[in-house]
C-alpha cells in the first residue's frame, strides 16, 4: 500500500513539473509572437538616448517627478528594453523573463491554496486555464511588453510577499523555531521586499496592505518581522502615491461630475466593470461556496477563500479613488479572485458521508479542469494564428517605415491591420494607427521614426496599390 502511493506520488509530481514547462512554453510562444506596442516605442526610445545603465535611474526619477510614482514597474521596463538593446538588438530578453515570471505567478497561485494532496495537478492546471481564460486584458497586462510590467510583474511580486507572509506565520504560530540570526535576516528582508511590493501598483499593494493587517487580526500576534514587513509595505505604497508626477497626470483625467456625485459614479462604473470582467468567476465563487456549506464546510474551512474574495473586492472599490481607471488596474484583483476560486475548488471534498470516493464528484471535478483544458487548446491554437498574422504585419510595416525614415522622407502612410485578426491576446489593435493623422497612436510612431506625420491606410486598398 504504501509503495503504490509512493509510486502514484512520484507520478503526480512527474506530471506537475511537465506541467510547469508547458506552462512556460505556451506563453514564451506568444510572447515571441508579440511586437512593440504603444507605450514600448517611447520607453525604448528613451532607453536608447541614455547611453549607459545608470542613466535610467536619472530617467526614471524625472519620470517620479513629472508623471507617476510607478518606479517600480518602469526601472524593470528600462532595465529589460536596456539589455535586450544592446545584447540582442530586439525583445528576446523580455520575452524568456516574462515568460518566467507568468508561469512564477501561477506557481504563487497555487502555492496559496491549501491542499491535502501534493503535486495536485488539477489545482496548478484549474490556475493556469484561469488566467488564460479570464485574466484582465491578457494582451496588454501580460504580452505588451509596458503593460507587463506594471501588472504581471508588480502582482508577481506582491504574491511573492503575500506567499511567504503566510508562510512565515504559519511557521512561528506552530512554533517552529528560529534564530536570533533567522528573525534578523527575515525582519531586514521583509522590510525590503515590502517597500518594493508596496511600491508595485496602488491598487494591488493596498489590497496586499489590507491582507497583511487582516492577518494580523485573525492571529492576534505580532513578531518582529511583521512590523517590519508591514511598515516596508507602508513606505513603498506611500513613495508611490505621494509621487509628485501623480498631482500633474491627474490635470489630464477629466470626469463629468464633482463632489459626493463623482464617487457614486465611479461605484457605478466599478461595479459595472465587476459585471463584465468577472461575472462567470463571481457565479463560480458563489457556487462553490454553496457547494462546500451543504458538504458541511464552517467558516474556519473556508477562511482562506473568504479572505481572498474579500481582498479581490476591497481591490477593486479602491479604485472608487482615482479618475477613471482602465480596465487593467483590474488584474491583480483578478488574481486574487482566482486564488479564492482555486481554493474552494480545492476544498470539495470527493468522498461520501461513509468515508467512500464519491465517483459523481470525482468525475465533476476533473471533467471540469479536463473541459476547460480542451476548450483552452483550440483557442490557444487559433489565436496563435491570429498572433503571427498581426506579428507578420507589424514587421512589414515597421521596416516600411525604416525605409522611408532613412529616405529622409517626412511623411509617411501604412496599413492597418487587418480587423479579422483581433483578439483577446494581442493590443496591436488598442494601439493601431488609424486614418486621423493627429491621433496619439499615429503620432507616437511618427516621434519615434522621425516623421511629421503618420496616416493610417485602409489594408485592403493597400494591398491592391
Amino acid at each position: 500500500m504504501e509503495k503504490e502511493m509512493i509510486k502514484e506520488e512520484n507520478t503526480r509530481k512527474k506530471l506537475f513539473i511537465l506541467s510547469v514547462i508547458m506552462c512556460f512554453i505556451t506563453i514564451l510562444i506568444y510572447e515571441m509572437l508579440t511586437p512593440r506596442l504603444m507605450d514600448d516605442m517611447s520607453y525604448g526610445r528613451e532607453v536608447e538616448e541614455a547611453g549607459n545603465f545608470l542613466k535610467l535611474f536619472g530617467q526614471e526619477h524625472n519620470q517620479y517627478l513629472t508623471w507617476t510614482g510607478r518606479s517600480v514597474a518602469h526601472i524593470m521596463l528600462r532595465i529589460c528594453m536596456f539589455i535586450d538593446l544592446h545584447t540582442f538588438g530586439g525583445r528576446v530578453f523580455f520575452n524568456f523573463l516574462s515568460a518566467a515570471v507568468f508561469t512564477a505567478l501561477t506557481l504563487l497561485i497555487y502555492l496559496n491554496v491549501d491542499s491535502n494532496v501534493r503535486y495536485n495537478i488539477n489545482n496548478y492546471l484549474l490556475s493556469v486555464l484561469l488566467i488564460w481564460m479570464t485574466g484582465i486584458s491578457f494582451g496588454e497586462t501580460v504580452l505588451w511588453e509596458t503593460g507587463a510590467c506594471n501588472y504581471l510583474f508588480t502582482t508577481t511580486i506582491i504574491m511573492t510577499m503575500i506567499t511567504l507572509y503566510r508562510r512565515a506565520y504559519r511557521d512561528s504560530i506552530s512554533g517552529r523555531k528560529s534564530t536570533g540570526s533567522d528573525l534578523l535576516i527575515r525582519s531586514v528582508g521583509f522590510f525590503i521586499l515590502g517597500i518594493i511590493a508596496g511600491w508595485c501598483n496602488e491598487n494591488t499593494s493596498g489590497g496586499l496592505l489590507l491582507l497583511m493587517l487582516i492577518i494580523v487580526m485573525y492571529y492576534k500576534k505580532i513578531f518582529p518581522w511583521t512590523i517590519t514587513a508591514i511598515s516596508g509595505t507602508f513606505v513603498g505604497l506611500l513613495f508611490m502615491v505621494l509621487a509628485p508626477g501623480n498631482k500633474i497626470r491627474v490635470q489630464y483625467m477629466e470626469e463629468s461630475n464633482t463632489g459626493l456625485l463623482a464617487i457614486a459614479a465611479r461605484f457605478l462604473k466599478i461595479t459595472l466593470t465587476l459585471k463584465e470582467e468577472f461575472m462567470v468567476l463571481l457565479i463560480v465563487l458563489a457556487v462553490l461556496f454553496i457547494l462546500l456549506v451543504v458538504q458541511g464546510r464552517n467558516f474556519e474551512a473556508l477562511k482562506e477563500m473568504w479572505l481572498f474574495a474579500f481582498i479581490f473586492f476591497a481591490t477593486s472599490y479602491s479604485l472608487i479613488l482615482t479618475v477613471t481607471p482602465q480596465v487593467r488596474a483590474y488584474f491583480g484583483a483578478g488574481i486574487f479572485l482566482i486564488v479564492a476560486i482555486v481554493q474552494g475548488f480545492s476544498n470539495v471534498n470527493t468522498m461520501d458521508e461513509k468515508g467512500d470516493v464519491s465517483e459523481l464528484m470525482k468525475t465533476l471535478k476533473l471533467g471540469s479542469v479536463a473541459a476547460l483544458l480542451i476548450f483552452m487548446t483550440f483557442t490557444y491554437i487559433e489565436n496563435a494564428a491570429n498572433l503571427a498574422r498581426i506579428y507578420r504585419d507589424e514587421n512589414k510595416r515597421f521596416a516600411y517605415l525604416e525605409e522611408k525614415a532613412q529616405e529622409g522622407a517626412v511623411d509617411a502612410e501604412i496599413p492597418m491591420l487587418h480587423s479579422q485578426f483581433d483578439n483577446k491576446y494581442s493590443a496591436a489593435f488598442e494601439s493601431d494607427v488609424t486614418e486621423d493623422w493627429q491621433n496619439w497612436n499615429n503620432q507616437m510612431i511618427a516621434r519615434y521614426y522621425g516623421f511629421q506625420t503618420v496616416l493610417g491606410l485602409d489594408p485592403d486598398a493597400w494591398e491592391e496599390e
